[in-house]
């Protein structure tokens, strides 16, 4: 059966419940020759290519992970047509001149819409606006808030902030409400579970995080294993992974085949001895997650995929860097899953120490091929 948008769901459930084992196959690996694109030619090719064994078949979760799995999507949608009300709060901000979103981090945390809130309520000292902030803003940012807050407060754009407000705050209830829900499928499928103690220290989630009560401790006892040693990764991450891929990847013969389907192999455009320029696609969600988690660790100090991150994007570009860094998280979660092996963090001094002695090698080969010394200054 070849995926078109949402339309195949609902029959190959039917074809499951009747005992057929049913082979959903990605219309990009069964394209045909320009001009000759028909349904009854789709269904003979794909027929033909699927019993010569030239087609893989699509993971589908089944059960509630197939639900969490659209839950989780729609909780992505909910948060991205949120952020268009963002923008257009900020926008309203702008149009009166008030440039609170270069002093704080984010206009839609705590003091952000604190201030928002006593503005549309019709106050206009800036002292009493500051007064609302984290104490942190207070004492770091006083006089930049107060500056910030010196604007052309118009009744029209008034209005706009105000319904944008109100439409970003349905959103955020809506999210709630599918937290909610996501809630009752891990205890699902939490049951007959064992209980797994944490070993590391649980990490914070800093941007939309899922309001489900002792989600750590769901997770723990759904995977089997403790995932908080792979760097980067947090509970929402785990959260997304577990819609996406489940707990089993023993379907995966060898961590190269879950970075492949992950979309996360390099790439070799070469032909003969010219390298060809091509564009990268981000078409694995799984991939993009993994992409997500090592943009957080490109600043990171102490962390040593942070620093590789780095290294690899002085010469090859951030794209690729980042991609780099999403296959060393992949490759940790795929062992950690299949063999129970944790990632032991060697930290960005070791990792630095490691690349100096592989350059020392490396220096003294060359000098040792050249009937050379080496002299240390």
């Amino acid at each position: 059966m070849e995926a078109t948008g949402v339309y195949w769901i609902a029959l190959h459930e039917l074809l499951e419940q009747a005992g057929f084992c049913v082979c959903l196959v990605n219309p990009k690996e069964v394209k045909q020759v320009k001009g000759r694109k028909t349904d009854v030619a789709d269904a003979c090719w794909m027929q033909k290519m699927f019993s010569a064994g030239l087609v893989r078949q699509s993971y589908i979760p089944a059960g509630r992970l197939k639900e969490l799995r659209m839950l989780m999507r729609e909780r992505e949608d909910i948060i991205s047509m949120g952020s268009s009300y963002v923008n257009k709060m900020q926008k309203a901000l702008e149009l009166m001149n008030i440039k609170l979103t270069e002093v704080i981090s984010q206009i839609t945390g705590v003091s952000g819409i604190r201030m928002i809130e006593a503005i549309l309520r019709g106050e206009r000292d800036g002292k009493v606006l500051l007064s609302l902030c984290h104490k942190s803003i207070k004492d770091k940012k006083a006089d930049e808030v107060l500056m910030a807050l010196e604007g052309n407060y118009n009744e029209s754009w008034l209005f706009l902030l105000e319904q944008n407000l109100k439409l970003w705050k349905i959103h955020e209830q809506q999210i709630l409400i599918v937290d909610q829900r996501m809630e009752v499928l891990l205890s699902f499928l939490e049951q007959g579970s064992s209980f797994v103690a944490p070993v590391h220290k649980e990490k914070p989630v800093r941007h939309h995080k899922p309001m489900i009560k002792d989600l750590n401790q769901k997770l723990l006892n759904i995977y089997g294993v403790d995932a908080g040693c792979l760097p980067g990764v947090t509970n929402y991450s785990m959260l997304k992974l577990l819609g996406e891929t489940g707990t089993d990847l023993s379907r995966f013969p060898t961590e190269k085949h879950y970075v492949s389907w992950c979309g996360l192999s390099p790439g070799h455009n070469q032909s003969g001895s010219r390298s060809r320029k091509a564009k990268m696609k981000n078409s694995s969600r799984v991939g993009q997650i993994f992409r997500e988690i090592a943009q957080s660790l490109l600043n990171s100090k102490h962390i040593a995929i942070g620093t590789f991150i780095r290294r690899i994007r002085t010469r090859k570009g951030p794209a690729i860097a980042i991609k780099a860094g999403a296959r060393k998280i992949a490759i940790a979660f795929y062992n950690l899953l299949t063999k129970g092996t944790a990632y032991l963090e060697q930290g960005a001094a070791k990792y630095e120490q490691q690349l100096k002695q592989r350059e020392q090698q490396y220096l003294l080969k060359l000098a040792t091929k050249h009937n050379l010394k080496l002299v240390e200054i």
